[in-house]
């Protein structure tokens, strides 16, 4: 049976525009062809391309179909509809409805954005049938069972980070950075919501998460997870784990370069930032590391780290692009040498020493990024170095994408794999930007179009979204109402099978498609707000 994946929002007026095909049969590659229709009329006739490889993550012969040539004459209007068409013997399919045009997007970054003020913690929320009353609001307990006293803290604020309640500082620091980078980008182009507004909600509860001595302590959430239920009926008592050396980091790194975005519109925030991202920083050149693992009373999220010197070296580059103090960037440098000479495991190599990355767990790319923008105040040297670890990472990239079913960049496909490949993407637009080089941007926009309906699984992975979107994502507000909140990007495919409602529905399917739309698989079908938070950075930086 021929199935067609298209990006099902749509594409835009200029640019890349590829959708693929699989399960045709019967005739020779040149003799494949397919039509673009505009309101069920041909407008444009290609031929499909059969992919060289078979790839490991879906295992099943692929084409592609390239329209790019194809430009519309005139601004289209809303009504107007487009599919992919092909005829095979006696067969025929079409695609899901897309658009093409140049606002395409602008309703999908208003989805995604506003899931983060719907996922604000500690206030009342007006967001018709995703109101809610303010949330954990109560005093929390400090765990320190080996003093023998009993402290509290009053933390309110944040989002809750995924689908629990939770609020984890090195999860919210990620989120905010790639919202940042989005404002940055947006700016004068888009003003639909106010996204300085909304970091800034995340920004003032991590300002509360940071100890007197700068420490900043690890998350906020109950000692376990809770049921399906609204925010405000979880009632249980509220827990600051332990501080920790890479949310120390981190929140140096994020309210640094904060408070470089906040200096023209609110300068005395702007200072407040940067004196904590100081003081935090200080605390870590001043103390040995802090490992973070969950004390055995406290079962939520973890987010533990096995090396911390690229959080380091992100603080050290944020806290030089806010100060100008040169001294930050010899310690950045430093980080990254001793990061570099950590050995390998060879039986987990995905933990390598360096990595020029955007995830919670290894932020160099944030640096690395910063550091670029800073121009002419670094050294030539240095700027030829980080250019060169940039587009030496991208290449690896490209490498995949070139060889992958669907262009993905993934080479494995574990938990949360639709944000990893948004924060690949991230890495080769800032190849792009240091070289120009439009395969680089042509690669990132691969990205973008699998996580939005080019995938084996045919389904837009945010909610709410596309002709068939996730509809069951393990979100605990979604759950207690038995609704989908919209502009949700799922967690995605996951091939280890972690749940055990994955085990059930997806034993022997490959990598691609080892995904369940049900609210029971946490692996494959959770939400987060740094997965939301690099989609947005996405569709920022190439849809405007």
């Amino acid at each position: 049976m021929i199935k067609i994946f298209v990006n099902q929002i749509g594409y835009g007026t200029k640019g890349l525009k590829i959708a693929y095909a699989t399960g045709l049969t019967g005739s020779a590659e040149s003799e494949e062809s397919f039509s673009l229709l505009k309101n069920e009329s041909v407008v444009f006739t290609g031929k499909l391309v059969l992919q060289k490889e078979v790839d490991r993550l879906y295992n099943e012969p692929v084409y592609t179909a390239d329209f790019s040539e194809y430009e519309p004459d005139q601004v289209d209007s809303n009504e107007d509809v487009y599919k992919i068409k092909i005829e095979n013997h006696d067969e025929s399919a079409e695609s899901y409805a897309f658009k093409i045009g140049d606002r395409v997007f602008d309703d999908i970054y208003f989805s995604t954005l506003n899931y983060f003020y719907l996922s604000r913690c500690g206030e009342e929320i007006n967001g018709g049938e995703w109101s809610h009353k303010a949330c954990h609001t109560g005093i929390a307990e400090i765990y320190d069972p080996e003093s023998g006293e009993k402290k509290t803290k009053n933390v309110q604020g944040g989002w809750h980070d995924a689908g629990d309640y939770g609020r984890y500082v090195v999860a919210g620091s990620k989120a905010a950075m790639d919202l940042l980078l989005a404002y940055e980008n947006t700016k004068g182009k888009w003003n639909r919501f106010d996204i300085l507004k909304e970091v800034r909600f995340e920004l003032e509860w991590m300002l509360q998460m940071q100890r007197e001595d700068g420490a900043v302590y690890h998350k906020i959430s109950c000692y376990h997870f809770c049921p399906f239920i609204l925010p405000e009926d979880e009632k249980d008592v509220l827990v600051l784990s332990p501080v920790s050396t890479a949310a120390t980091a981190d929140f140096a790194g994020c309210l640094a370069y904060a408070s470089v975005v906040f200096t023209d519109s609110d300068p005395d925030f702007s200072k407040k930032l940067l004196e904590a991202a100081k003081k935090a920083y200080s605390f870590i050149e001043n103390n040995d590391v802090i490992w973070y693992k969950n004390p055995p009373e406290i079962t939520t999220g973890g987010y533990g780290d096995w090396n911390v010197m690229d959080e380091c070296y992100f603080a050290a580059s944020a806290l030089f692009a806010a100060t100008k103090d040169y001294s930050y960037v010899e310690k950045a440098v430093g980080h990254k040498k001793q990061s570099l000479s950590i050995p390998v495991d060879p039986a987990k190599p995905w933990m390598r020493t360096w990595s020029e990355s955007f995830g919670w767990g290894s932020v160099a790319g944030y640096g690395t990024e910063i550091l670029l923008k800073q121009g002419n105040a670094l050294s030539t040297n240095l700027i030829k170095e980080l250019k060169e670890s940039v587009v030496q990472t991208a290449d690896t990239i490209m490498e995949v994408i070139q060889k992958a079913a669907f262009k993905t960049a993934l080479t494995k496909v574990f938990w949360g794999s639709n944000g990893h490949a948004c924060d690949l993407a991230h890495i080769l637009l800032l190849a792009y930007d240091v070289t120009g080089e439009e395969k680089y941007f042509s690669g990132a926009k691969n990205q973008l179009d699998y996580v939005l309906g080019c995938n084996p699984m045919d389904v837009c992975y945010v909610t709410g979204e596309g002709s068939n979107f996730v509809k069951n994502p393990h979100h605990r507000p979604s759950g207690a109402i038995n609704k989908t909140m919209p502009g949700m990007l799922s967690g995605g495919p996951c091939e280890d099978l972690l749940d055990e409602t994955a085990k059930r529905m997806l034993q022997g399917q490959p990598p691609l498609k080892c995904f369940a739309d049900h609210r029971g698989s946490y692996s494959t079908n959770e939400i987060a707000i740094y997965w939301n938070s690099t989609l947005v950075h996405l569709l920022a930086r190439v849809c405007f």
